[in-house]
């Protein structure tokens, strides 16, 4: 019995160390255990689909339909990368969902840019708690996001019906909320306009246009931490979504990264599953 009772818990024991271990969500050779979606193409793209009057073209190319190979798995630095043109908005998201995790993304900037943000800085974002479908021709799913664009890594922004509240202020010159350690909780929601939903970080902690970033997000429970390597640049609170017209906890769900207009690579794609509160969250 007593060896029983021993066995029982060094099972436990190593069931709770794996837990804790950092597993890739990139296997460096495809892009298993990943679903793209894409949607709308720019009216500037070369592809026969469907078209009005005046050349936009009418339907998104929704899941797994990649004609231009938006989405690729290449060598770069002597590693294998995601690689995502950016010429399409869309997604490639996980098949699984998680839920109390810490993920961690490198990703670094390439020189292409694409219509309509071929005169705007580089953009993607690390999209977690995903919820919903793609809808009205919105090329993202439902989800929380950390931000991944050029001078504003780790702000906060809704994809859809989902909500958070950040500690945020708003100074005389600007109309947006600034994270703010302290301060009264800003609830963000999806909106048209940009003041209402976005949240723009403490510090710009990225590094110099050429050079890798890592961006992680930390979860536990229904609360988040957003870190731009290695730095927290936000902590925000009570992530819901909408469900019939209610507000419900948010805590769980696949994760996608970004194709938003802009070259990037991504590498290194580690998620780690956690069984106990870790030391960012009081």
């Amino acid at each position: 019995m007593k060896k029983l009772i021993l066995l029982f818990l060094f099972g436990s024991f190593v069931c709770i160390l794996s837990a804790q271990k950092w597993q890739p969500l990139f296997d460096g050779k495809s892009l298993e255990g990943w679903t793209k979606y894409l949607g709308v193409p720019h009216k500037s793209v070369d592809l026969p689909n469907e078209r009005d009057a005046k050349g936009n073209f009418l339907k998104p190319l929704e899941f797994d339909t990649d004609p231009l190979s938006v989405f690729n798995v290449i060598d770069l630095d002597g590693k294998p990368v995601i690689y995502v043109t950016g010429q399409v908005f869309g997604v490639i998201q996980t098949k699984d969902s998680f839920e109390n995790y810490h993920i961690k993304v490198n990703f670094k900037w390439g020189n292409k840019k694409w219509p309509p943000r071929e005169n705007m800085v580089r953009d993607a974002g690390l999209l977690y708690h995903i919820c919903d479908l793609p809808k009205n021709n919105i090329p993202w799913p439902a989800a929380q996001e950390s931000q991944i664009q050029e001078g504003d890594c780790g702000d906060y922004w809704p994809t859809g019906e989902v909500f958070m509240d950040i500690p945020a202020i708003k100074s005389d010159t600007s109309k947006f909320w600034v994270y703010a350690p302290g301060a009264p909780f800003r609830t963000t929601f999806y909106s048209t306009k940009m003041e209402e939903r976005r949240i723009i970080k403490a510090k710009d902690h990225e590094k110099a246009f050429g050079k890798w970033n890592t961006m992680e997000v930390i979860c536990w429970g229904n609360q988040s931490v957003h870190l731009v390597n290695g730095k927290v640049v936000m902590r925000l609170y009570n992530s819901q979504k909408n469900e019939n017209g209610k507000k419900v906890p948010l805590t769980k769900g696949p994760i996608a990264l970004q194709s938003e207009g802009a070259e990037v690579y991504y590498s290194d794609v580690y998620i780690k599953q956690l069984n106990k509160k870790p030391k960012y969250f009081k």
